[in-house]
Formats: structure tokens, sequence, C-alpha cells
């Protein structure tokens, strides 16, 4: 008896999915999320064994059931009468400037008053990064030290509810440091970073990294490198209120207004000891020199850093006048940390692929450098066009 009962309820379970599958999907719901609907996953040998076809099928069949908004609605009544109550988070679409001169489809999680990007890898992509990477040190002389450093952005430390809406960023990383060759050191912010998700490491309205956050990857540097990092608590930190970053730009929702960022700054140059100069190569190979400024006190933004992104930008600290020399191929994530860095290093040579037009033989035989960094956020290695940048400073 107790068989032929457990044989009914599996039959009715069964006839009752067969029944939600034959049902028209619930677009409506899905449209509310402000989101496409998942499509049917492609089927193939990588996808199988990766685990990615039975993940999105999973998403897939979700996405096409009938009643989907009765079972949603009846997950989160569960979940609150649990205590669980995540916020309302939105899932928006846009195309992304990346500084490349071209426009890439990016999809961004909008939670309460913060807006993030959602990470999806793209193994190609990924392997041109370290395959440009691998050159740059194979370019390199053999007493050059070479490192290695990606950041990861902000959801890859939110709750799982959200986290998992992405692709691993940590596991990317680690796969990355794996395709590297051994002359190459890497750098682990995801652990540094991961210490501190209580603090004010991240904007919430832009993509980047606040100078606090800057200063943990810095001191993740520094212990791989063998470095003594100075004490943040050392200097003098000033506040900019009322930033409203790139992202907001794409989203534009007054819940980001009534809480916008604040662009913390520590007054790493109280004793005007760093120089800083804007360089120009010229088609004769020289480097010519234009003052620059740290911070821009005219900038409300991100850009508040150094004012923007130059392809050339040096930081000579004088009073370290037996210190070393280390050249950071970069992207923007770098006008935070670059500060920071000064404050260790005789000279810090910035030098960013997406505008500089030379290659890294004339940086290393004009500043002869002791240590290299590839330093870039996660989101670069999706970016087939800057991958390519990065690889032409071999050319």
């Amino acid at each position: 008896m107790k068989n032929k009962l457990i044989i009914g309820a599996f039959l009715v379970m069964l006839a009752a999915f067969v029944t939600m599958l034959a049902l028209p999907a619930d677009r409506a719901s899905i449209e509310r999320e402000n989101r496409e609907p998942a499509q049917m996953p492609l089927l193939s040998r990588s996808t199988v064994f990766s685990g990615k076809f039975e993940s999105d099928f999973e998403s897939y069949l979700g996405d096409n059931i009938g009643l989907r908004s009765y079972f949603t609605s009846a997950s989160k009544g569960l979940d609150a009468a649990k205590g669980i109550t995540p916020d309302t988070g939105s899932v928006i679409s846009t195309n992304k400037d990346i500084g490349t001169g071209t426009t890439i489809k990016m999809t961004l999680l909008f939670v309460n008053d913060t807006v993030m990007e959602m990470f999806l890898r793209n193994d190609e992509t990924e392997k041109m990064y370290t395959d440009a990477v691998n050159a740059i040190a194979e370019r390199l002389p053999e007493n050059v030290k070479v490192y290695s450093m990606l950041i990861p952005t902000q959801l890859e430390f939110r709750e799982p509810i959200y986290k998992n809406l992405q692709d691993s960023q940590t596991d990317a990383i680690n796969d990355m440091y794996g395709m590297l060759d051994e002359r190459v050191t890497t750098v682990d912010a995801v652990g540094a970073l991961s210490e501190h998700t209580d603090e004010y490491i991240y904007f919430r309205s832009d993509h980047h990294w606040t100078q606090r956050g800057a200063y943990y990857g810095y001191r993740a540097f520094m212990d791989t490198e063998g470095g003594e990092a100075v004490n943040a608590g050392d200097y003098e930190v000033h506040k900019i209120n009322g930033m409203l970053g790139y992202l907001f730009d794409r989203v534009n929702t007054p819940d980001i207004t009534k809480n916008p960022d604040t662009v913390e700054w520590y007054d790493l140059d109280e004793n005007e000891d760093i120089k800083v100069s804007s360089l120009k190569d010229g088609k004769d190979g020289a480097f010519t020199e234009y003052e620059g400024k740290m911070y821009h006190d005219d900038k409300r933004g991100y850009n508040f850093f150094f004012g923007s992104d130059y392809p050339l930008l040096k930081l000579e600290n004088t009073s370290l006048p037996d210190g070393k020399t280390i050249v950071v191929i970069k992207d923007s994530y770098a006008n935070a940390f670059a500060p920071w860095l000064a404050k260790s290093y005789k000279r810090v040579i910035l030098v960013d692929p997406r505008i500089y037009e030379g290659g890294i033989d004339a940086v290393a035989e004009e500043f002869k450098p002791d240590e290299v960094l590839v330093m870039n956020y996660i989101f670069t290695t999706n970016f087939p066009d800057y991958c390519g940048m990065l690889k032409n400073l071999c050319k």
C-alpha cells in the first residue's frame, strides 16, 4: 500500500510538471524583472562536462513554465516566513564604452542604492589576456621581476543570492593565474579585499574601488613583492561628497541620488615629495614631460585621481632617491592605487595600453624598471580589444 501511494504521488507530481511546461510561459513575470528570458542552452561536450549546460537548462526551465509568477511569489513568501528578506534587485542591460573606442553589451545588477556589473566568463578572451601578459614578461629583460594582479568587483563579495547571478570572478582569476608563465608572480587581491568587505572599499554608483579599497590591493602587492607597505592610518583622510559615478549614468535612478558616493582621499603627499608628470613618446623615441597633478580638486568623480587616464604617467618620490622603479601596465583601477605605490618606490611609471601607442621595449629602455606589474580589473579579460591592445605593447 505504501509503495502504491509513493508511485501515485510521483505520477501526480510528474503530471503537474508536464502540465506547467505545456502552459504558455509566464513572460510578464520576467518582464517585471527587467530582463530577457533564458534561452535553450547549447548542448556540447564542453558545456556538459563543465556543468554549464545543467545550470543554463535549469534557468531555461524556470523561465519557460506557466504560473511562474505564482511560484516566485510563493518562494518569496516562504523566505520571508524564515526571516530571509533580501533586497529587491533589477537586472539591466546597457552598452558600455570601455575606453577603447568600442561598445560592449553589459549586464548590470541594481540593488537598492548600488549598481554592479555582472561578470560572465569568456574562455577565448581569458586566453588572449594571459597570452598578452606572458608575451610582455618574455619581452622584458631577465632581471626585471614581473607581477600580475587581477582585481574583482564588489559583486563578488555580496550575498550569494546576488553573487551567484554571475560567474565566479575568483574561479576566473585563479584559472587565469594558472595559465601564466612561471616567471609571472601573481597577487591575491581577492583574499585581501575579502577581509574588508564591511568597509567602504567600492563605490556604489561606479565600477571602481575607492582609495581605501586600493590601499588593500597595494598592501597585498607589497606583501607579495616583499616590501613594506605604509600604514594608511598615518595619513589624514579627506572627503568629497556628492559623487554620482559612471554606472549611475547607465541606470539614472533616484534611489542612487538619495545616497550618493563619497570620494575619500588620503593626503599622501603632505610634504610635496611626489612629482607627477605626463609623458609623450615622440616620433624620435624621446619622452617629453608635462607637469601633472595627483589629486584634482575640480573633479568630483573618480577622475579626482590624476584628472583622467594618460598614455604614460610618471610619479617620482624625491624622498626615496635610492628606491626602486616599477612600471604598472594598467586600466583606470590603478589611478587610486598608484599614489599608495608612490610611497614605496622612487619612480612609478603608469602605462595605459588603451591610449599608449608605443611598445614596452621603449618604456623598459627609458626607465630601466626593477619590476613590472600588469594590473587590471577582471572585466578587461572579457574585452578582446583591450587584450589586443595589451598584446600590442610587444609589437
